[in-house]
C-alpha cells in the first residue's frame, strides 16, 4: 500500500533490500521465528539516519554484505524514495517497543552483489535468518507472510525492470 491510512497509531521507519546476482536471482532468508517464510532483509531507520545509510548499514547487520567499491562489496544501483506501508495483523503479539506500532513504512532499495549466499556472515548482528539463498524475483511474493504480500507484489512490478536494465548494462 503505497498511502498510509488514518490512525492514530505510527509507523515504523523502516529498509528493504534487495540483493541481486549475474543471474538476476534475489538473495532471501529464512525467518528464525517463522520457519519456511522468506523474506528479504529489512530492518529499522535510526533517529536522524538517511534511509541510503540506514541501507547499508542494515545489509551489512543482517547479513554480512558491504556495500563499496572492494572486491566482494556490494554496488548501490537504485533506491525507490516513495514509502510503501503494511500493517501488522491483528493477533500479532507485539511488546515492547513494537507495541505503539501499527505496522511499518519502507523505502526500499537494490544492491548488485554477485556472490555466493554461502558468502553471507548471519550473525554480523542479531541473527534474524536461519539461512539465506538466492530465489526468483517473480515468486518472491509466494514466500513471504500474507500480510507482506502486497509489498512483495509491487517489489516485483517496481524492481524487475531496474534489476534487468541494470544486467543488460553488464
Amino acid at each position: 500500500m503505497s498511502q498510509p491510512p488514518a490512525t492514530a497509531k505510527l509507523y515504523r521507519p523502516n529498509v528493504g533490500l534487495i540483493v541481486f546476482n549475474r543471474q538476476g536471482e534475489v538473495l532471501m532468508g529464512e525467518r528464525l521465528n517463522v520457519p519456511n517464510s522468506w523474506q528479504f532483509p529489512q530492518g529499522g531507520i535510526d533517529e536522524g539516519e538517511a534511509p541510503q545509510v540506514a541501507a547499508c548499514r542494515e545489509l551489512y547487520e543482517e547479513v554480512g554484505i558491504r556495500v563499496g567499491d572492494g572486491a566482494g562489496d556490494a554496488k548501490l544501483v537504485y533506491g525507490h524514495e516513495p514509502w510503501l506501508y503494511y500493517e501488522f495483523p491483528d493477533g500479532l503479539n507485539l511488546s515492547g517497543k513494537w507495541a505503539k506500532y501499527r505496522g511499518q513504512k519502507q523505502q526500499w532499495f537494490a544492491f548488485y552483489w554477485d556472490q555466493p549466499a554461502t558468502v553471507c556472515n548471519l550473525d554480523t548482528h542479531q541473527r534474524e535468518f536461519t539461512k539465506v539463498q538466492y530465489l526468483s524475483l517473480a515468486n518472491c511474493a509466494d514466500t513471504i507472510v500474507p500480510f507482506k504480500k502486497p509489498i512483495y507484489q509491487e517489489l516485483i512490478v517496481v524492481f524487475t525492470p531496474v534489476i534487468n536494465g541494470y544486467l543488460a548494462d553488464l
